[in-house]
């Protein structure tokens, strides 16, 4: 929480205060990179979650576990829901905190607008991030890492829209190319594309957490 909390205000007070590709840096195209900038954090702090679940003394604990009338697939589920619950309060964290900025630097309150670029940017990558965790962590838990890798690497490409995860290069490039609105602010909308590719990456991410839970079913049953 205060490691996510210091990055977001250096963040905050760094790059989206002057606003992105010429929108106000309350408009919704800054809010978005905002998250996108402190979403590699997040997802890290999330695959550090999945580490737990194949550490030595998990696998010790989880032979007295599943020795007992225990669903292995309810079990599985409730692992998840935790994993989740941990990265919804961390994410929670970070909008707080970016919420009361907004408020005292700028007298800026409508945060019904930030709805669809946090609905937009976090869950997807939260589905697509979890799913592939545990399906890394079964092949071998130093992949875990390896992935933590990549999402820093993931911040640092200008990828396509439609594939790209953390919404960087989508934030901060589409707007440029966007018309200005009668309010003199950029206009706000998402392309087809972009919605397809966090759909995709929302189902892929659910499919291989399923996956991963009825392999953990199978394995205890």
């Amino acid at each position: 929480l205060v490691t996510t909390g210091l990055y977001s205000y250096q963040v905050l007070s760094g790059d989206i205060i002057v606003g992105v590709a010429n929108t106000a840096p309350f408009s919704r195209w800054s809010y978005g990179a905002f998250l996108s900038a402190v979403l590699p954090l997040l997802l890290i702090t999330l695959l550090f979650f999945t580490t737990f679940l194949y550490s030595k003394k998990e696998e010790q604990v989880g032979a007295i576990t599943f020795a007992t009338p225990i669903d292995p697939l309810h079990h599985g589920f409730l692992r998840c829901l935790a994993m989740v619950t941990g990265f919804v309060v961390i994410s929670g964290a970070a909008i707080v905190l970016s919420l009361m900025f907004y408020a005292r630097v700028f007298r800026f309150t409508a945060f019904g607008d930030f709805l669809v670029p946090i609905l937009l940017t976090l869950v997807p990558a939260m589905f697509f991030t979890l799913g592939v965790g545990l399906t890394a962590g079964r092949v071998h838990s130093g992949l875990i890492y390896v992935l933590m890798l990549i999402l820093l690497l993931l911040g640092q490409m200008p990828l396509p829209y439609s594939v790209d995860l953390l919404g960087g290069s989508f934030f901060h490039g589409f707007p440029a190319t966007l018309p200005v609105g009668l309010e003199g602010e950029v206009v706000f909308t998402i392309p087809t594309a972009v919605w397809i590719g966090k759909a995709v990456y929302s189902i892929v991410g659910l499919a291989l957490t399923l996956l991963w839970l009825i392999r953990l079913r199978e394995r205890h049953s």
